[in-house]
């Protein structure tokens, strides 16, 4: 059997990363084919920071149109022009959101279509209701939240118990989930108090630095008195007197800093904890980084695992990711007609201001690893398959089964480019019933416990 050289595996890559980053410029430069006729409507939001003409509006996370422009609407607020795609009817009650494409992605406009089903917005017409989500900044501070439970989760799986511990720790993932919930939700009417509070803040101290700069108070003398000066100079005569004391031995911290019995114990030490780490420990930890582009959707996904490895056979998982469509909400609505008729209505809608979550456990069998639990925030599992000395993974996973649509099912390739960099190719949702399937290409980098161990081990002999 004819075996290909690295140099060929390397170079295949680069070709096809190449030519895929050509087509996305193709893509993201703004051609397009075949534009239908459309209808502009508008709407007035109080700030539409972070936004941009051109960028999609969308309803129930298909894009039916563009921003058209955006201008400043009675000195204060911002005006919204919306042109959306001919054919497409939406009831007077919508309500227009400025939503983000994950944590760090474009803002975007979605409308949530209302329950007035007798009413239309025609071309000109205004959304009356609209809202703008928080800042990025929150969802940071919520993100360090999960971070520290996360780390309370993982310390058990340490010492060895994997059973009930694993079933506490799914158990605070969903919790931790249902929480990040609670606080997006509340999150705009927490930013406009806790901004309105940050003003007051602001004014207080400005009052204060007034004062002080004006000599008022025990602080304002305190800062313009020459007696203040020549007090400092003499508290820093007294900190040389007592530093001249330690150089030269005096006191008991003079011995300790001066003793060259301490200086060797502090050595050993040193040398017992780079002994240590130079030893290989029964756990071992992998730190994963990986960004993947959907070329249909034009989405970047940011997805961070960490494994943790008791045994060359098996490892646990835990992460987070982004996504683009988010988490499935499905409503039904019931209207009552003048007549007496019922109208029965279904909304279905993506939450993109949501993180998901993988927590995972696996097992490998030669070659072939299966893994199971946690996929994104669903239930499912995973089979990858290690060729050419474990430098070529193929993937395929199956979660998020329901009865209304399709499971999710994703296909992958991935290849060890030099040490911790790898990249990846595949299709994902690729039986998708909500046209969610996409291909997409990425990078990633992988640190393990050895990078860390040098790292310590440097820092060591630098003291």
């Amino acid at each position: 059997m004819y075996k290909s050289s690295t140099e060929i595996k390397v170079g295949f890559f680069v070709l096809l990363a190449l030519g895929m980053f050509v087509w996305m410029a193709v893509r993201l430069g703004g051609f397009s084919i075949g534009a239908g006729d459309s209808y502009t409507i508008s709407t007035i939001f109080p700030s539409a920071g972070g936004l941009k003409p051109g960028v999609a509006v969308e309803v129930a996370g298909i894009q039916v149109g563009k921003v058209a422009r955006i201008e400043l609407y009675d000195n204060n607020q911002a005006l919204v022009a919306m042109a959306i795609q001919e054919g497409l009817l939406l009831p007077s009650d919508s309500t227009a959101f400025i939503r983000a494409s994950g944590i760090l992605g474009d803002k975007y406009v979605e409308i949530v279509p209302g329950h007035d089903l007798g009413a239309k917005l025609a071309s000109g017409a205004n959304i009356a209701s609209a809202k703008a989500t928080g800042d990025v900044s929150d969802v940071m501070k919520q993100l360090g939240d999960i971070a520290d439970d996360i780390k309370k989760i993982t310390g058990p799986l340490a010492e060895g118990d994997t059973g009930s511990d694993l079933r506490d720790m799914v158990a605070s993932l969903k919790d931790m989930g249902e929480r990040l919930d609670r606080l997006m939700a509340n999150n705009e009417e927490g930013l406009s108090e806790t901004l309105a509070s940050l003003q007051v803040t602001m004014e207080n101290l400005q009052a204060i630095t007034n004062k002080i700069n004006s000599g008022e108070g025990s602080l304002g003398q305190l800062v313009n008195s020459d007696e203040t000066v020549s007090q400092l100079n003499s508290s820093l005569a007294s900190i040389r007197q007592v530093a001249e004391k330690i150089d030269s031995g005096e006191g008991t911290l003079g011995r300790l800093v001066n003793d060259e019995t301490t200086i060797d114990k502090i050595d050993q030490t040193l040398s017992s904890i780079t002994g240590f780490l130079e030893k290989d420990a029964k756990l071992k930890v992998f730190v994963d980084y990986r960004a993947d582009y959907l070329t249909r959707h034009e989405f970047m996904k940011s997805t961070v695992n960490i494994r943790l490895q008791p045994a060359p056979d098996r490892y646990y998982l835990l992460g987070v990711t982004g996504d683009y469509f988010g988490q499935y909400r499905r409503s039904d609505y019931r209207n009552t007609r003048s007549d007496g008729s019922v109208l029965e209505n279904t909304q279905e809608e993506w939450r993109r201001d949501k993180l998901k979550f993988n927590a995972q456990i696996a097992r490998r069998y030669y070659d072939a690893v299966i893994r199971g639990g946690l996929i994104e925030s669903g239930a499912g599992f995973g089979v990858d398959y290690y060729l050419d000395d474990d430098n070529l993974r193929l993937t395929f996973e199956v979660f998020s089964a329901d009865f209304d649509h399709n499971p999710h099912m994703r296909a992958e390739a991935s290849y060890n480019i030099w040490k911790i960099f790898y990249a990846t190719i595949g299709y994902d949702d690729f039986i998708s019933d909500q046209h969610r399937a996409s291909p997409y290409f990425g990078v990633g980098i992988q640190f393990n416990d050895d990078d860390l161990k040098y790292l310590l081990s440097g820092a060591s002999s630098l003291l």
